[in-house]
């Protein structure tokens, strides 16, 4: 459930970058706007990907080593 809010996150942002550039009809403010709520929520979204990523990693490694 979780990943497809992601995927659709992710795809509402690439996509819709795409079609608001080609869009001539959109000023400019709004299309810097988008584009810039876009590349903030996809970095955040990367970065807690990340810290997930080495959080699971650590506890993985703790794990290890009580065998």
């Amino acid at each position: 459930m979780k990943d497809r809010i992601l995927l659709g996150i992710i795809l509402f942002f690439v996509l819709g970058s795409n079609v608001i550039s080609g869009n001539d009809s959109i000023n400019q403010m709004a299309k810097s706007i988008f584009h810039g709520l876009g590349m903030f929520i996809l970095g955040m979204i990367g970065i807690y990907s990340l810290y997930n990523f080495f959080k699971k990693r650590q506890t993985e490694k703790k794990l290890d080593f009580t065998k």
